[in-house]
């Protein structure tokens, strides 16, 4: 019966700081989603290519899920970044109808990285297929949006350099390698990590 005691004791112990530890890194996943948010918002690159601003606000988003290891890091960070661009008037994935896609994406690349942490899948050419391959994925589902409401003056053809085919191409490509540069980010500054607490010890 003591023993009993003592393990519900310590699985309790556990799962406090289990839930303090996740409230935390949702914290830092938000507070990283608000920044990309600034910076698409302030910082005009002016690629003129669709979806390339994945690789701004999915990237960050991306590492901070992957070293803060917050279940819901992703979908937090993603949304955040968007009500950050809208309500200071920038446009990600076609303003506030296109937020419930963007909390998409982030679903998708929480559900994907979860999968994987539970599966105890850590760094090495699986891990980085299925990260970008997922990221490539969240990046689609923006597409839709730009296909219903359409962006700029040229409108949208099947096969035309700015029709569909041309617009998937390029959403994909900037959904990989965002998920590429997210997850060589995380990699680097995991080991960093890593190879500072040793020399600590």
């Amino acid at each position: 019966m003591r023993g009993y005691l003592l393990t519900v004791k310590n699985l309790v112990r556990w799962n406090s700081i289990s839930n303090s530890h996740q409230m935390r890194m949702l914290v830092v996943s938000s507070a990283v989603g608000v920044m990309a948010g600034l910076g698409l918002t302030y910082v005009k690159l002016n690629l003129g290519l669709p979806g390339h601003k994945a690789l701004f606000w999915m990237t960050p988003v991306l590492v901070a899920r992957l070293l803060g290891r917050c279940r819901a890091g992703t979908t937090a960070g993603a949304l955040a970044a968007a009500f950050t661009t809208f309500s200071l008037g920038g446009n990600l994935a076609g303003g506030i109808i296109g937020v419930p896609l963007v909390g998409a994406a982030g679903i998708i690349l929480d559900a994907v990285i979860g999968w994987m942490e539970n599966k105890k899948i850590r760094y090495g050419f699986f891990m980085f297929a299925l990260v970008s391959l997922s990221a490539m994925a969240a990046n689609l589902t923006l597409l839709s949006k730009r296909m219903i409401n359409v962006v700029g003056r040229t409108p949208h053809s099947l096969f035309g350099p700015t029709g569909f085919w041309y617009d998937l191409l390029c959403y994909a490509c900037f959904g990989l390698l965002a998920g590429l540069v997210a997850s060589t980010c995380a990699l680097l500054m995991d080991r960093y990590r890593s190879r500072k607490n040793l020399s600590t010890d």
